[in-house]
């Protein structure tokens, strides 16, 4: 197993992780229409987040720090899961926003809380997907 598919299973695992939370904080409650009201609920999203960068920055550490080179296959892998993740989060970001189109087209605004969600969402989802992106591009040539 090579070095960039073992890093993006603990991505997709560190990643996965922060979503699931995310999702268990931001449903907990009404968060969504009341955002601004809730900095206990700002507070401590925003602390899950500096948390998983700060997990994904000393993993990313880690791995750069041993010496392994990377050959024409590992830089393949990497350009098509770059290229198939910038797709699937493309298509998220549309059907998300078209979602909430659809929901609030009638009162003509949609709150701003989602704003945050969007913002959020988007970081696990790109996280998640290309790691994810990666290790099938890595098992479809035999890794």
């Amino acid at each position: 197993m090579s070095k960039h598919m073992k890093q993006s299973i603990l991505t997709m695992s560190l990643w996965g992780l922060v979503g699931v939370l995310f999702l268990i904080i931001l449903l907990s409650t009404d968060a969504i229409a009341n955002w601004g009201d809730n900095r206990i609920k700002s507070a401590l999203l925003a602390a899950l987040f500096f948390v998983g960068f700060l997990s994904d920055f000393i993993l990313k550490h880690v791995f750069n720090k041993k010496l392994v080179l990377s050959d024409e296959r590992d830089q393949l892998v990497i350009k098509d899961a770059a290229t198939s993740s910038f797709i699937i989060v493309i298509i998220y970001i549309f059907i998300f926003t078209i979602s909430l189109f659809l929901k609030y087209e009638v009162e003509g605004s949609v709150p701003v809380g989602w704003l945050w969600v969007i913002a959020y969402s988007l970081i696990v989802v790109s996280n998640v997907v290309y790691a994810l992106m990666t290790i099938i591009a890595y098992k479809k040539r035999g890794s």
